[in-house]
């Protein structure tokens, strides 16, 4: 039993594994280079919105700390005694309280300053070694642990050949909230037109490409014999689709029926010589013409064996055949073939379980199987039949037969698959009966394979289409 997290890993790895097929679906593919098209169109536009809102509040702030500048230029005079001052006050009452959040200072070189009432104890630091007589805006460290944004200016009065540096500042808390508060509304709305946007490639993929998808089912139906050709109402992009898939359907019969038919013909041609052959060297008693009638028979064994597989259809049966119905008639008979050994054939097959092809096909591969084993059986044979988990092409079901006898050795299993090989000579049969019903099961798109047997001798495990 495995541990929780051999659990978990086996979990993850199989998610892993449905995203990577879904990725590689067209509607995965649309579905992500669309979601990133647009969610990389989003992610630039609320960059380029928050930059431009972040832009705007600085540029408001900035008008206002340069109009407050130039009041106070407006109102500065240097006195007698050639001190500068205000000969108004400012009508800001903010510039007046300790810490308000609204600060104004006036330098001098080597002199002390002239500031607000609301700096208290604290002094701006400009560097006054550098001029600047054009408005200039920096953001510096203030009072309290604040952040201000100011903006200063060198000026020279008229009164006096001497430079001031005047600065006003305003603290940033106000506007980095107001900042932030609009990137959350931003992002909230960019959240929910993602979101929204989404949901309509989603439906927008599913809508687009659900024509695609009729086509396949189209196309199941066609293969599995329910349909001959692809019918319906297709959108202008997939008419031009349908009509050369139905052109190669017709195609393709008329070549599979032109083979059968020249197959049959050669056949047939060959059986007339093959049996004058036959019946002139079963005349002569020579050894050379033993070795020929051993050749002639078989060349007659490989032109059935091409026959029936020339008439082998591969495709499916319409509402399908009943398995359980179609395997007790071929049970019965082999047990009447076997009265001899009291021969007993189970079935453990689901009443509802179908096969998705033709009934002569069915009868070859089933009775051959069948056959062989009750051929080599002590005296019982197992039939089972369940259906497979659901396969994205096709349904399919598992035919498993089993005898008790004496079994193969796993190196010679495979070789029973090749056409005329038979194992032990004293038991009747060409040694086609296997190599036809691969050749069968294949064309039907399933498999064949050969296993030990739960009874002791072998057992031949099928995989054929179901409905």
């Amino acid at each position: 039993m495995k541990g929780p997290d051999a659990a978990r890993e086996d979990a993850k790895q199989a998610s892993q594994g449905r995203l990577r097929h879904f990725l590689r679906t067209l509607t995965g593919r649309l579905l992500l280079s669309a979601l990133l098209w647009s969610g990389a169109a989003l992610v630039i536009g609320g960059m380029l919105l928050s930059y431009a809102f972040r832009s705007y509040v600085l540029s408001d702030v900035d008008e206002k700390l340069e109009l407050q500048i130039d009041t106070m230029v407006g109102i500065s005079e240097i006195s007698p005694e050639g001190v500068l001052r205000f000969n108004q006050p400012l009508l800001d009452q903010r510039f007046a309280a300790p810490y308000s959040g609204w600060y104004w200072q006036i330098s001098e070189q080597d002199e002390p300053p002239f500031r607000s009432r609301s700096l208290w104890d604290y002094e701006l630091k400009p560097d006054l070694t550098v001029r600047t007589f054009s408005l200039r805006h920096a953001e510096v460290e203030g009072p309290d642990g604040q952040t201000l944004r100011v903006a200063e200016r060198d000026i020279i009065l008229p009164e006096a050949d001497r430079i001031f540096r005047y600065q006003v500042a305003t603290d940033t808390a106000e506007v980095r909230e107001a900042i932030q508060r609009f990137n959350w509304l931003l992002l909230s709305a960019l959240g929910l037109i993602m979101l929204t946007v989404s949901l309509a490639l989603v439906l927008q993929v599913a809508y687009g490409l659900r024509p695609l998808r009729n086509l396949r089912r189209k196309l199941v139906d066609v293969r599995g014999g329910k349909a001959s050709r692809i019918e319906g109402d297709w959108p202008e992009d997939l008419k031009p689709l349908a009509q050369e898939i139905n052109a190669l359907i017709d195609q393709n019969e008329k070549l599979v029926s032109r083979a059968r038919t020249h197959v049959g013909n050669l056949a047939h041609a060959l059986k007339t010589p093959l049996s004058v052959i036959k019946n002139e060297v079963d005349e002569d008693p020579a050894d050379k013409a033993k070795a020929i009638a051993v050749q002639v028979r078989s060349i007659g064994e490989h032109i059935d064996h091409h026959l029936k597989r020339a008439r082998i259809a591969g495709g499916g049966s319409g509402q399908g055949l009943p398995v359980k119905e179609r395997t007790e008639k071929i049970a019965r008979a082999i047990e009447r073939l076997n009265q001899g050994k009291s021969l007993k054939v189970d079935l453990d097959i689901d009443p509802g379980l179908k096969f998705d092809g033709e009934k002569e096909d069915f009868d070859e591969v089933v009775g051959n199987i069948v056959d062989n084993a009750g051929k080599w059986a002590t005296g019982r044979v197992s039939v089972t039949a369940k259906m497979l988990p659901a396969d994205h092409r096709r349904p399919y079901m598992q035919f498993r037969v089993e005898d008790d006898g004496p079994g193969v050795d796993e190196a010679e299993m495979d070789a029973l698959f090749e056409r005329g090989q038979r194992l032990d000579e004293h038991v009747p049969g060409t040694g086609l009966g296997l190599a036809i019903v691969r050749d069968i099961v294949e064309l039907y798109g399933g498999s064949a394979s050969l296993e030990r047997a739960t009874l002791g001798g072998l057992a031949v495990v099928l995989k054929l289409p179901a409905k």
